[in-house]
């Protein structure tokens, strides 16, 4: 599988590239992580069923996918975290704009700050707070 002795500096995973989340209604989720969330529009397939979303500054795509036969459904627990410089106010903008918490902003065991919040297919996100990122 490639010779006998391995290149040491080579072949290493380098950075997650995307993370992938099911959604019932493309066109809406698309509107909603763009104008909502502020996730930039990288590309989309309808005929396929996705849309590779950004953030501006860079990192993973966040894929929004039409589920598949015996595939996964809406509504998961994503394991997916968001950083923001301020939580308090992420918070209240969401808010604002009706987004659900399913734990609001508070300390976690290890004195990080962290909320919950869940798209409106029921996927669950997390965001911590990182000043100065």
């Amino acid at each position: 599988m490639g010779g006998e002795t391995p290149e040491i500096d080579r072949g290493k995973l380098l950075r997650i590239g995307q993370v992938w989340v099911p959604v019932s209604d493309l066109p809406r989720a698309v509107e909603v992580y763009t104008t909502v969330f502020g996730l930039t529009l990288v590309a989309s397939d309808d005929r396929s069923g996705f849309a590779r979303l950004g953030m501006r500054e860079g990192g993973p795509e966040l894929v929004l996918h039409l589920p598949r036969e015996g595939g996964e459904e809406p509504g998961i627990q994503t394991g997916i975290t968001f950083i923001t410089d301020s939580i308090y106010d992420f918070h209240k903008v969401m808010v604002d704009e009706a987004v659900e918490f399913t734990l609001k902003p508070m300390r976690d065991a290890s004195g990080r700050l962290v909320a919950r919040f869940t798209d409106e297919d029921g996927n669950e996100f997390e965001v911590l707070e990182a000043p100065g990122k």
